[in-house]
């Protein structure tokens, strides 16, 4: 064994019971205090679920353009915005996504994941409060700019949380429910603008971000941050807070402080980027995670929650009953992450996203086909049931995995001392894409029609669904060591730590 990582590995043999450690040290008694009524599942959930407070928050940023330009047009009467300003208000926040994926991998490895959060959530909660009291455009593009600022912070910054704090068996399920409550927060915004003003709406979605940060304020951070900064101490009892005192559990920590040591050492010998960027566990999940995240916003899923009312109205023919076709299409999203996570226990996420991607694939091409033969007029009128209802297999299945598993996998595939570089340029770069797609969908409709730009989506997805057959790696019910351990060493190979803590 390491001989530098002794004296923390022998505290953790010694501390045979949970907590024994903490109640040695009175300056750390805020996680000994904390009695382990339950099991570790249920508080991994209660504290995942502030992020998801959080994420509810992003989904409502990205949904809340569905009904503030239509309510904002009928303001205006017959002096409406024009398509331009239009698009500016449901793209602006993705823009705004760029700057935010900028900060957020240096705060998160500077201030911690919990302390980022709880940072983010102030900014959230301004935002939101800008938009609602908003007496003109120019203040709603600035409260969109914010929100979209967080949405973008948020991104890489939730599944490492919630990556790093979740065991192993139920990690699947908290990421697969960071992607259910952005579901559900979109689908939050939309019912509020269905029945408010679109003022009060944003008040509300404000709510969320509050509930969010009062949960993480009485979080441990999280365990392998900490021992990335070498607070040993703080580390064991953060990691038995959040997942107990099982010999399982007991042996990752091991590994954990045991790897991270070794790190330490080396970044003092070399103390440059460049050496990170060069390992195999670094630029092969950077590839992977960026080609994903790109294939989820040229899926076209996003443009569906920006643009719901416009584009249920092309699928259904009139302008009627567009509001109740929009919340049927989130209640459908929502059950679709419901069924995801499930499957994720069941299946693993490579299979569901093969499967997800090939099926989003043919609804869109089908969708498209359908609309183009409207166009000709070899189809006279349109039938609502036809194109809702592949919009609807549309949604389901990309929602399965395409649009899920990405935010699930980012905080699973880069290693501790990279995940802050590694997720951040991730979510940056499907930032850019989400804003391409959501900036360019209303000049895409009119020029492509509504047919061209599902066939453009679905060839697409087709493409990228290709790559990940071939390279997307599986993570279900594995350790986030043993994943880095994989890209470093390919399936086959043996990990020099785990044999030198083996023969300890």
């Amino acid at each position: 064994m390491d001989r530098a990582t002794a004296p923390e590995l022998e505290k953790i043999n010694a501390n045979d019971h949970e907590y024994g450690i903490a109640n040695e040290n009175p300056k750390h008694k805020v996680y000994s205090e904390v009695q382990p009524t339950y099991l570790p599942f249920w508080r991994q959930a209660f504290i995942a679920f502030g992020s998801f407070m959080m994420s509810f928050s992003a989904g409502a940023t990205a949904g809340i353009s569905a009904i503030l330009i239509p309510q904002l047009q009928n303001e205006k009467g017959h002096n409406k915005y024009p398509l331009e300003m239009e698009s500016w208000l449901a793209a602006i926040a993705s823009l705004a996504l760029v700057f935010g994926n900028m900060i957020s991998g240096y705060l998160m490895d500077r201030l911690g994941r919990r302390a980022s959060q709880i940072l983010l959530s102030v900014f959230y909660i301004g935002g939101w409060t800008i938009i609602g009291f908003a007496g003109n455009i120019h203040f709603i593009l600035l409260g969109r700019f914010i929100t979209g600022f967080c949405q973008g912070w948020l991104g890489p910054l939730g599944p490492v949380f919630v990556g790093e704090i979740s065991s192993p068996a139920y990690r699947g399920l908290f990421l697969a429910g960071l992607s259910l409550s952005i579901a559900s927060g979109v689908f939050m915004s939309h019912l509020f603008g269905t029945y408010l003003h679109w003022s009060h709406a944003s008040l509300l979605c404000g709510a969320f971000p509050l509930i969010g940060c009062i949960i993480l304020y009485f979080a441990p951070e999280s365990p392998a941050w900490l021992a990335s900064k070498n607070q040993i101490e703080r580390c064991i009892q953060s990691f038995q807070w959040y997942r107990g005192t099982s010999p399982a559990m007991k042996l990752e920590l091991e590994k954990m402080i045991a790897d991270q040591t070794k790190k330490r050492e080396e970044k003092s010998k070399i103390k440059t980027l460049t050496d990170n960027i060069k390992k195999p566990e670094f630029w092969k999940p950077l590839c992977i995670m960026i080609v994903f995240f790109i294939v989820t916003q040229l899926s076209g899923i996003n443009v569906i929650c920006a643009y719901t009312t416009n584009i249920m109205e092309v699928l259904i023919g009139t302008d009627k009953n567009t509001y109740a076709a929009m919340l049927a299409t989130d209640i459908l999203r929502v059950i679709a992450l419901v069924t995801a996570c499930i499957l994720l226990r069941k299946i693993g996420r490579r299979p569901l996203a093969i499967f997800s991607g090939v099926f989003t694939t043919l609804s869109l091409i089908s969708l498209a086909f359908y609309l183009y033969l409207i166009e000709l007029r070899i189809i006279r009128h349109i039938s609502p049931f036809v194109s809702l209802g592949l919009m609807a297999i549309y949604v389901f299945v990309s929602n399965l995995g395409i649009s899920l598993l990405p935010w699930n996998m980012v905080g699973e595939l880069f290693a501790t001392e990279t995940k802050g570089l590694g997720s951040g340029i991730s979510v940056m770069m499907t930032s850019l894409s989400y804003f391409a797609t959501i900036k360019t969908a209303p000049a895409m409709f009119q020029g492509l029609g509504h047919h061209g730009t599902y066939l453009f989506y679905g060839i697409s997805t087709l493409l990228g669904t290709i790559f990940l057959y071939f390279y997307l790696p599986e993570t279900r019910d594995k350790t986030l060591l043993q994943i880095a351990e994989e890209f470093r060493y390919g399936k086959k190979g043996k990990s020099k730590e785990l044999t030198n803590l083996t023969a300890a």
